[in-house]
């Protein structure tokens, strides 16, 4: 998962580098001549923004820019991009002697651009470092790592991971294996014994188990790696165990400097992750303007009704466990949490989730937002955000997440959805909790761009039908 994290990353930042020659170049022909062309061809112009960006293309595929890209400091920063500036106002000069075109450049054009893009690169690297952590320190793409090892190992891979590993990797803590005798290692808390740790993963934010024991280790590592594939966690495995038959993909990955042996239930490629969010965000920009112009309509006979706040929040479990708050226009009167108590007794789903067909906490204008699935709009914003996907599994309330068993944590094993494979099915009404994991397993397992697709064009289906939840 790290190589497919970094790739992504390293995308990134060359689109946002290709940006910033492109800007750079702009601005220095205005400088010298007010405007863009400067008498030359929009031909020639092209030409040589294509010039600089292939020049830009060649510094990231021959001197790898981003290595080492969140810890290096300012000074380092501002020595890398000199010499990508460098590097790109030789390849330019090189350009122009092959083509016999020296004569026609604008020198000054050159030296405007060098000293622009020196400036805008370096500002824009610092900013999204700084975008990133904020982003990180949220638990937004953080990979949260449990680590089962033993107390003597427990110092030395904490120091080489955060030593070597990369940007945006955290420890959540330490499980040991064995006799131990200490609460944290290198300020990372032990968090349990090793007989504790299934239920600590399924309270907690976890990622990826790295296990990291010796062949001489007594613990059972098949049993140990098939009940966290249940759930739907990556384990990474330290010791050689090819020969064990588990049903999982594997690859080798990186923690530190230490190389192992990846168990997902479906590793999926650099490509398919970056069109997924791409289509996420294009998807999210176009829902949230529709979600501006339902608003206007909405308001007024919504909170005539019921008045009170225009937007419901309320705390969801998301990816392997993190929290957070997602938004629906209210379709409940104000006090719909404190009467679910009452009506528990009335529930017709059979499992954690809460479901009745005649709700009396909806209101008249919620029933149609529901039923018409308007209600659900808002949510646009926590896919531009990253916090959901526009097709995935729904996300649980803590209270329903605290009564999981340990495969229904499965359906956590990927970004909640604004829609998924249940909802369309034709079994949107079931009552059966088992059923409805059972469908999302069956996405998680059989995902595929392809697969999302459908499912998006039969959403649209199913909202014009008016099938949406009531």
């Amino acid at each position: 998962m790290e190589a497919k994290q970094m790739q992504l990353q390293n995308f990134f930042i060359f689109i946002m580098d290709c940006v910033c020659v492109v800007l750079s170049y702009v601005l220095a022909s205005y400088l010298r001549f007010g405007d863009l062309w400067g008498g030359y061809s929009k031909g020639i112009v092209i030409f040589r923004i294509g010039v600089l960006l292939m020049a830009i293309t060649l510094i990231y595929f021959v001197l790898n820019p981003n290595r080492n890209f969140f810890k290096r400091g300012r000074k380092q920063e501002a020595l890398l991009s000199f010499r990508n500036v460098l590097v790109m106002g030789g390849t330019v000069s090189m350009a122009a002697f092959l083509m016999q075109d020296a004569q026609d450049y604008s020198r000054l054009v050159y030296g405007y651009f060098c000293c622009i893009d020196l400036v805008v690169m370096y500002t824009s690297h610092q900013l999204y470092k700084r975008y990133m952590n904020k982003v990180y320190s949220k638990g937004i793409g953080t990979r949260n790592i449990l680590i089962l090892t033993t107390e003597d190992k427990a110092l030395d891979i904490c120091e080489n991971i955060r030593e070597n590993n990369s940007w945006n990797m955290n420890i959540q803590g330490f499980v040991l294996a064995g006799d131990h005798h200490v609460n944290e290692v290198a300020g990372v808390p032990v968090v349990c014994d090793y007989k504790d740790m299934m239920g600590y993963v399924m309270e907690n934010l976890v990622d990826e188990v790295f296990i990291h024991l010796s062949s001489q280790c007594d613990l059972p590592i098949k049993e140990i790696i098939q009940e966290l594939e249940v759930m739907g966690i990556t384990v990474e495995l330290n010791i050689n165990v090819f020969e064990l038959e588990l049903p999982a993909q594997r690859q080798i990955e990186r923690i530190g400097k230490y190389y192992a042996v990846a168990f997902s239930p479906r590793i999926h490629s650099f490509k398919q992750i970056f069109f997924k969010r791409v289509m996420d965000i294009i998807g999210a920009i176009v829902g949230l303007m529709i979600t501006a112009v339902v608003t206007v309509f909405l308001a007024p006979p919504l909170l005539i009704e019921s008045p009170g706040p225009l937007f419901f929040s309320q705390v969801r479990v998301g990816k392997n466990g993190r929290r957070f708050r997602i938004y629906k226009f209210r379709s409940m009167y104000v006090d719909a949490e404190a009467r679910k108590k009452e009506l528990m007794a009335q529930n017709e789903m059979k499992g954690p989730m809460f479901k009745m067909e005649h709700d009396p906490r909806i209101t008249k204008v919620g029933r149609f937002i529901r039923k018409t699935s308007i209600d659900e709009l808002p949510q646009f914003w926590n896919i531009l955000k990253g916090e959901m996907s526009l097709v995935g599994t729904r996300p649980p309330t803590e209270e329903e997440f605290r009564q999981y068993k340990g495969y229904h944590r499965r359906r956590l094993s990927a970004t909640p959805g604004l829609t998924g494979l249940w909802q369309v099915s034709g079994r949107s009404n079931t009552k059966d909790f088992e059923e409805i994991v059972a469908m999302d397993v069956e996405y998680i397992d059989n995902w595929s761009l392809k697969e999302d697709i459908k499912i998006l064009f039969k959403t649209v289906g199913v909202v014009l039908k008016g099938k949406g939840a009531s």
